[in-house]
């Protein structure tokens, strides 16, 4: 297969003695996207990027840049940007030698480095650190640092491995908005591995969720958190992620409709024919967020009315998680606004509607999406 402009990695393998850690894995960045493995710690997404930037060789697969095969080069043949969890930089130096410490190795003049640290040490509020070593830095300055380092670069691309993860929540945000500008200044294939959603979220241009060394789904934000490709996106993705029920289609006078637990849903006619090819059973997914509260279900006249018994709230930012007991045991977890709406209160029975569009249906035996005919 040709390669893309950007950087682009197909079928990448890697084995540690007898155990698969990187499982044929492939994806291409565009030019200025913003791209975050996002996976589970141990799946295999720092690994992934080791191998981007040649710090490990894969047993299978290569590594493009720009169309240049770059599998056998060295990580300095690479020109590649990275910031690493540990931040990587000379405790020794001070800080001004550890940023300039990639453009000396290139032998650029040193006037050009001056100019390229003062401007940079400027945006980052490093200016007075510079003649500072850097074992005396705090966390959030030494990731700064490192930070600076990659900015000073002309690189062909940009890898970030957790760089936000030793921060406390004020410094991560900070750090947050600092890697996002240098993005935006670089407009190069940007990488950044992390194990926080909302991490992700906010920063993505696109998602690849890696798991047990494999890749699970690439998408959008939207598409990743709305379209779940297998089982285990539906179970992993969200705070909280979706309910998932075993469920049972049958055809009714209205059509298809879905039992899962004691609820009936009706399904829109675009899953008839996904339902007439598939076996009867199948998994169900719904989004906490997609259920009706009895407080709104007077705008909602034609939405059939389900019954539960509230088990707990759980108050949240501007948001209330409810956990509804059904009549069979089962439990659906339910994400509200907080409307001002007065709560219902525990052990009391909750009346609630489910946006129907919003079902998803997984193959109970592969565990992947069923998709609804497209019209």
């Amino acid at each position: 297969m040709d390669a893309m402009n950007g950087l682009e990695v197909q079928g990448l393998v890697k084995r540690y003695q007898n155990t698969l850690v990187v499982d044929d894995i492939s994806f291409h960045v565009a030019e200025g996207e913003f791209f975050v493995l996002l996976g589970p710690s141990g799946g295999g997404k720092t690994t992934i990027l080791r191998l981007i930037s040649g710090l490990e060789t894969p047993d299978a697969g290569h590594v493009f840049i720009n169309q240049q095969d770059v599998t056998n080069a060295s990580p300095r043949q690479r020109n590649l940007g990275m910031v690493f969890q540990d931040y990587g930089i000379y405790p020794n130096m001070n800080v001004f030698d550890n940023i300039a410490y990639g453009l000396q190795a290139r032998k650029m003049a040193r006037v050009e480095i001056e100019k390229r640290i003062s401007t940079v040490a400027e945006k980052l509020g490093l200016r007075p650190f510079l003649t500072k070593t850097a074992i005396d830095l705090s966390g959030g300055e030494q990731q700064r640092v490192a930070l600076a380092r990659a900015m000073v670069k002309d690189a062909d691309a940009y890898l970030f491995d957790e760089p936000l993860a030793n921060l406390d929540p004020k410094l991560r945000y900070r750090a947050r908005r600092d890697i996002q500008a240098l993005h935006q200044q670089k407009r190069k294939p940007s990488i950044y591995v992390t194990h926080d959603q909302s991490e992700a979220f906010a920063m993505a241009d696109r998602i690849a969720v890696i798991a047990r060394g494999h890749l699970q789904q690439v998408g959008t934000p939207d598409e990743i958190l709305h379209h779940p490709a297998n089982l285990f996106m539906a179970r992993f993705i969200g705070t909280p992620p979706m309910n998932v029920l075993e469920g049972r289609c049958i055809h009714g006078d209205d059509g298809y409709q879905v039992e899962v637990a004691d609820l009936h849903l009706s399904l829109d006619p675009r899953w008839n024919q996904v339902v007439q090819q598939n076996v009867a059973s199948v998994m169900v997914g719904l989004a906490p967020t997609a259920f009706i509260p009895e407080w709104e279900l007077v705008d909602y006249p034609q939405v059939t009315v389900h019954r539960g018994v509230v088990e707990d709230i759980e108050p949240l930012v501007g948001e209330n998680l409810l956990t509804v007991r059904l009549v069979d045991g089962n439990h659906l977890r339910m994400l509200y606004e907080d409307s001002g709406a007065a709560l219902p209160a525990i052990d009391q029975v909750f009346a609630f509607g489910v946006d129907e569009e919003r079902i998803c249906l997984f193959d109970i035996s592969t565990e992947e999406a069923l998709s609804p005919q497209s019209w």
